[in-house]
């Protein structure tokens, strides 16, 4: 049995951080717009790539000035994870595009006091993106 590799040449150009909060989704987004001045509205839930039959959460905002496209993702549904790997986290902030700083976002999001923890996710560490990628 022959093995193929695949190079896979795509840049990752955004960048994912795990937030751990025990508010609601709907609670922390309005945190969130209330500390950063942002409008974050929730839109149709985020079905995973990899699993058609699991349906997140999912929040977004789109900063007209630089760009730059956010969106909370809820790592929990009835039917599993989003990303089994990071069980303990409660949601994901996705930043795609645009011009953003994740240090300024990350020292933004813990002035909120019900954020308990932002961190930043290795991304060459993590079996797959792909259950990120929204396409829409």
């Amino acid at each position: 049995m022959k093995t193929y590799k695949i190079d896979n040449e795509y840049e990752i150009d955004f960048l994912i951080l795990g937030v751990n909060s025990h508010i609601k989704s709907y609670k922390l987004c309005w945190e969130i717009n209330k500390k950063l001045n942002t409008y974050f509205v929730k839109t149709n839930n985020h079905t995973n790539p990899n699993n058609e039959t699991q349906s997140f959460e999912r929040f977004t905002y789109t900063d007209k000035h630089t760009e730059t496209q956010y969106n909370i993702l809820s790592n929990r549904s009835e039917s599993g994870y989003l990303d089994p790997n990071n069980k303990s986290v409660n949601y994901f902030l996705v930043v795609q595009e645009g011009i953003y700083s994740s240090k300024k976002i990350i020292e933004s999001l813990n002035q909120i006091e019900d954020i308990l923890l932002v961190f930043e996710l290795n991304l060459s560490k993590i079996n797959s993106i792909t259950p990120f990628i929204i396409n829409d």
